[in-house]
């Protein structure tokens, strides 16, 4: 009997253990990759330098069509689409102290999307995506422009972000095969 106790006990406490951390989601995305430093700068609007000063996490809905070609998009032909899961991402707000390409300025507050966070209890993981961090080093990102209010994202989780160290650029992930090693030289690129 006492040996039943604690085997529930035991049990008991597990579960108590794993109610405090978070469910995680895992999820991986298809990004398009770039074969050369000067293709995934080209493919940029923005390029900058900055720090991260916060972030949220929401869960953005996607917009989903019924229309057009059914190999490209499968809604195409429903009658309606309902219950379309929600996509969770998080926005870091990044103040801008450098700008390498595009129309934003060097004091500049942007927002940059990026997949995954915790949402509701749940935390949410694209496989490749590394989280910008606040109070973090400054970092370099290239990246996607999508209009007047709505975040930037970066080309590519893995190739389109450093961290800045002096000057020196740091892929976030080490198998960035696309990487730059300064900010100099990466300023060079936008240029040509």
């Amino acid at each position: 009997m006492r040996a039943l106790l604690v085997l529930v006990a035991a049990a008991g406490l597990a579960l108590a253990g794993c109610s405090s951390s978070p469910e995680v989601v895992s999820s991986t995305a298809d990004y398009p990759s770039y074969e050369t430093p000067q293709d995934i700068v080209d493919a940029a609007d923005v390029v900058v330098r900055g720090t991260v000063t916060g972030s949220r996490v929401k869960e953005d809905q996607p917009i989903v069509s019924t229309v057009g070609d059914p190999s490209v998009n499968p809604q195409a032909g429903l009658d309606e689409v309902t219950d379309v899961p929600g996509i969770v991402v998080t926005i870091s707000t990044v103040r801008v102290e450098e700008v390498l390409k595009g129309d934003v300025a060097v004091g500049d507050v942007i927002e940059v999307a990026q997949l995954g966070g915790l949402y509701e209890g749940v935390r949410y993981v694209e496989t490749s995506t590394v989280a910008l961090e606040e109070g973090s080093d400054d970092y370099v990102l290239l990246l996607a422009d999508h209009g007047p209010g709505v975040p930037y994202d970066l080309l590519h989780p893995v190739q389109a972000m450093y961290t800045v160290d002096s000057g020196d650029l740091d892929p976030v992930a080490p198998d960035n095969d696309v990487a730059v090693d300064t900010v100099d030289d990466l300023a060079q690129l936008a240029q040509e």
